[in-house]
């Protein structure tokens, strides 16, 4: 059985031919760049075309952005980073275009379930996945079995409220883990810093760390106490076997993961220290896992259920 597993980047569009051992077959990348819902579902449609020329493929599997239906893929919420997406029923979209079963869900939550699957948290069976990237986002395995609660957005660590009254989130709220804890956050809280606008990604910031540039350190130092933090609060609130760190900021952990470990330790209850704190090790293989796990177990369902009604 094979899968394409489609990964929805913010400025990439990443898929690949998966087969049901978690084997690669092939990746390709498109860039997504027009920011509106047909555009995301062409991209889509793109990848597997292109990989229905040298494969049978038996369904696609998306990681996609926004607070995700899994039963119909609709886009409950989104930012305003697109337009004409919200409401957009992806798995409708694409089914009908390729007639191929189609599974979808937000793409952090994919994320996490690639490491379940075949990374870092593989043997776990309650593992809270956080992911640090352009954002934050994250998803709740509990029991081998996702979480999504009655609106969809169990999991949703980026919005829970951190420092309340703090910086204004897309999201509408103030204090938002979002804004303390993410890539972008790293470099506009160093611009902020220094009264201008002196760098534009997280890649600079990290390179003025390397130099040795005491304000990169200083805030290095309040990132490292905040995710202590946000990781106690979950470890105390969900109690899950452990907690996943994932995303592109997890490719800068060898300059501050053991001292976040230590904080973690230092600031938490005695309950804390029994939740296993890992590093991703999927990179960035990771959702288009995910996908590709999420979308064997809906066709197994599926089976399981059809070979149910033939004995009726």
């Amino acid at each position: 059985m094979l899968v394409v597993a489609i990964d929805t980047g913010a400025t990439k569009i990443a898929g690949a031919v998966i087969d049901e051992n978690g084997v690669i077959l092939e990746k390709i990348q498109l860039p997504n760049i027009e920011r509106t819902g047909s555009s995301i579902i062409e991209v889509y449609l793109d990848i597997i075309t292109e990989f229905q020329k040298n494969y049978r493929i038996d369904a696609v599997g998306i990681g996609a952005g926004g607070r995700i239906e899994p039963t119909n893929g609709k886009v409950l919420f989104a930012t305003d980073v697109y337009t004409d997406y919200i409401g957009l029923s992806i798995v409708d979209e694409v089914t009908k275009k390729c007639g191929l079963p189609t599974v979808v869900d937000n793409d952090c939550r994919v994320a996490v379930y690639g490491e379940y699957w075949k990374g870092a948290v593989k043997g776990f069976d309650d593992v809270f996945g956080i992911i640090l990237g352009t954002g934050v986002g994250g998803g709740y395995i509990q029991a081998g079995k996702p979480i999504y609660g009655a609106a969809c957005s169990a999991g949703e660590i980026g919005h829970l409220i951190l420092h309340p009254g703090g910086k204004r989130c897309l999201c509408g709220q103030r204090g938002c883990v979002e804004q303390y804890l993410s890539g972008t956050a790293l470099w506009e809280s160093y611009n902020v810093l220094s009264g201008k606008k002196v760098i534009s990604s997280g890649y600079e910031f990290f390179e003025l760390l390397d130099d040795g540039d005491d304000s990169a350190q200083s805030i290095l130092d309040i990132f490292i106490y905040n995710l202590a933090i946000c990781a106690i609060s979950i470890a105390n609130l969900i109690s899950p076997n452990a907690i996943l760190f994932g995303g592109g900021l997890i490719d800068t952990a060898d300059r501050w993961w053991n001292r976040f470990e230590e904080t973690y330790i230092e600031n938490g209850s005695s309950h804390c220290r029994n939740v296993s704190i890992l590093r991703a090790k999927a990179g960035n293989n990771a959702a288009l896992l995910g996908a590709a796990w999420m979308t064997l177990n809906s066709l197994s369902k599926t089976n399981d259920i059809e070979k149910e009604q033939s004995f009726l």
